[in-house]
């Protein structure tokens, strides 16, 4: 069962590449159960964030925790979705293959699978509607297709807490919707999903909690509360093309604005 406690807590994390950094002095704790996105512009360290999390690249300073606990404790409760540019696409599995991997953390990498994981993996295809694949190559799938096959491999997982790098990107508007409707689902689940996403305009209506962030931590909070002209003028130095249209929306729903303080 999900924990009662942060789903995520990140302290004094700085992240650098050839000594220019990644991620500054990071401070921030994010609820179990919500639906939460990580925007900022190109180069904020939105997947150096989540990757960093994962014990993926090393961090110069700082720690995280998962439900409270090191990420080693917590492992097979957590689920990663990579960039679909950054797999290997040429190489020779099969669509039930790739979906039958998230079985692993389950079972441990040297152990055999069962029927009962081959029956886990088909309902996640089934879920994300891609079940007549499962023997097709996934080299041979469109991009909309492969990003449904990683998601059923996090589904496969069983996992509580799921990290997403920018699921939406590259995908048909069907798949995007799907992909919407199945991350809603899954909260509605207990799941939390940390999705890294690039698109300014949809961020308020996909996501319950925003994270801002440009290579330091702006904000972060529910949606009503962080995605204000002012937060978003700051997290994009100002130079926010949409910042009326984001304006336009925030006055036709009514939200609060954050007075400027003296």
């Amino acid at each position: 069962m999900p924990s009662k406690t942060h789903a995520i807590e990140v302290h004094d994390l700085t992240v650098t590449y050839d000594r220019r950094p990644a991620l500054w002095d990071i401070d921030l704790t994010l609820p179990t159960g919500q639906l939460i996105g990580i925007i900022g512009p190109n180069g904020a360290g939105k997947s150096t964030l989540i990757k960093s999390i994962m014990d993926l690249i090393p961090l110069s300073s700082g720690w995280t925790k998962i439900f409270d606990q090191p990420l080693e404790d917590v492992r097979d409760r957590v689920s990663y979705v990579p960039q679909r540019n950054s797999v290997d696409w040429d190489f020779p599995a099969s669509v039930m293959d790739v979906v039958l991997m998230g079985r692993y953390p389950k079972r441990g990498l040297f152990r055999w699978l069962n029927k009962e994981d081959k029956k886990v993996a088909l309902k996640a295809l089934e879920t994300v509607g891609m079940e007549s694949f499962k023997d097709r190559q996934i080299a041979q799938l469109s991009g909309g297709q492969q990003q449904r096959v990683f998601l059923a491999r996090a589904l496969a997982q069983k996992a509580d807490i799921y990290f997403m790098d920018e699921p939406f990107k590259g995908v048909d508007a069907s798949t995007e919707s799907a992909v919407l409707s199945l991350m809603k689902e899954m909260r509605s689940q207990g799941k939390t999903l940390i999705v890294v996403h690039h698109d300014l305009e949809s961020a308020y209506e996909y996501f319950d909690w925003i994270v801002l962030l440009n290579t330091s931590l702006v904000a972060y909070g529910p949606k009503e509360k962080v995605f204000t002209p002012e937060l978003l003028n700051q997290t994009y130095g100002g130079k926010l093309t949409m910042l009326d249209k984001i304006a336009d929306l925030i006055r036709q729903n009514d939200l609060p604005i954050r007075e400027t303080r003296r």
